[in-house]
């Protein structure tokens, strides 16, 4: 049976449920196409595969790559070790920021008591292909966002909400600061003093175990929350006093995504 209507590219990045698993293989649903592709054995994983039951069931969530087409077979085949880990992140990424996009409309749509929001939702993805694209629209105010055939509340409305997102997204930063000073008169006293006036400039200090420090700083961007961080440390610099002085960047997990975190940044 030949393949029609919307396919994925060769080499595209596609979510994917495992539907059927096999001895030599498996066939995966994708629910972007609503079709399904196969998934050889040896495309499951880098090594020898005893029992490909131990890697993959039925109902488990995937990504993959499409990585052969025969249209007139009827066949598609998928590869997940082909998959990078990176590519991995950013496909589950975007997928959750078109499904939160989505919802949003919707709930914007019922807010602003639009006629058929389904078919609004329809529209909007025959014109821009996604949410996604049409949010990034939406912010930047396009010709093709302006021409859009839907109701002009519902426009603002969802204009509003984004902007007010945008407006109050906060980026943070955080170091682990050592420092020490040696004097055991005064140092406990000095360290003190300095550590209030470091706080002055807007960051945040907590103590976790001498002489180590962690620094957090928020700005509108990271510039900002790094450069209270930079006149923070510049007044370890200016003491009169000697301090052991040494400050490394803290790798933060991820927070919760923002609507527009992926072109907001």
């Amino acid at each position: 049976m030949a393949i029609t209507g919307k396919l994925p590219q060769l080499h595209e990045i596609v979510l994917g449920q495992i539907t059927k698993v096999m001895q030599f293989g498996a066939y995966c649903k994708l629910p972007e196409y609503n079709l399904e592709v196969f998934i050889p054995i040896r495309e499951v994983s880098y090594g020898w595969i005893k029992n490909i039951r131990e890697h993959l069931h039925v109902g488990q969530n995937v990504v993959c790559k499409i990585i052969y087409f025969d249209r007139e077979r009827g066949t598609i085949d998928a590869s997940i070790k082909q998959v990078t880990p990176k590519e991995e992140k950013d496909k589950i990424g975007g997928f959750k920021l078109e499904k939160r996009l989505s919802t949003l409309f919707m709930q914007i749509a019922k807010q602003a008591k639009a006629d058929k929001p389904e078919e609004l939702s329809q529209r909007i993805t025959s014109n821009f292909g996604s949410f996604t694209e049409f949010t990034k629209n939406a912010v930047n105010g396009t010709q093709e966002f302006e021409k859009l055939d839907i109701p002009k509340k519902l426009k603002d409305a969802m204009l509003e909400t984004l902007n007010k997102a945008k407006s109050n997204r906060t980026f943070r930063v955080s170091y682990i600061m050592t420092l020490l000073n040696t004097d055991t008169k005064t140092g406990a006293t000095e360290t003190r003093k300095l550590l209030s006036d470091m706080e002055k400039t807007g960051i945040k200090i907590i103590y976790i175990s001498a002489p180590k420090y962690r620094i957090t700083s928020e700005g509108v961007n990271y510039p900002e929350a790094e450069s209270k961080v930079t006149k923070a440390t510049a007044l370890v610099q200016k003491s009169k006093h000697k301090f052991v002085f040494s400050i490394e960047k803290e790798k933060l997990k991820k927070e919760k995504e923002g609507i527009l975190e992926s072109y907001m940044s």
